[in-house]
């Protein structure tokens, strides 16, 4: 089988997955996508301060997606079920929190965090 390198964008997902299910969430691939690209809401607003924050502020929601499948698919994250809603969520599995915890530790501040170019859609113009 041909071998999988982790890139950057791979370590923002497993940061991500790693820092909520260590306060005891578990997320979807929306919550994952609300948050690597910064949107704020409901879900989100408690985790502004997250590291991987809005990260990757171009990314559509099918690129994160193919992400969090690359990541499953090779064994870095797992589910897990919530009878709740009947859901299945993401987990880091023993491999991806050993390779997230490696990560960290050579990277103080592991990401830039990135702002969207904004301009306002109404003004008042004297």
């Amino acid at each position: 089988m041909k071998e999988f390198k982790l890139n950057q964008t791979y370590f923002k997902a497993l940061v991500t997955i790693k820092a909520l299910n260590d306060l005891h969430y578990y997320p979807l691939n929306e919550g994952i996508y609300k948050i690597l690209v910064g949107i704020v809401d409901e879900d989100t607003k408690q985790f502004v301060d997250l590291d991987s924050f809005g990260t990757l502020i171009s990314f559509t929601s099918k690129k994160v997606c193919r992400l969090t499948m690359m990541l499953y698919r090779y064994g870095y994250i797992g589910r897990v079920f919530d009878t709740k809603t009947k859901e299945l969520y993401f987990s880091l599995t023993d491999k991806g929190y050993k390779v997230t915890e490696q990560f960290l530790k050579k990277h103080k501040k592991p990401f830039a965090r990135r702002s969207k170019n904004s301009s306002p859609t109404i003004v008042k113009i004297d």
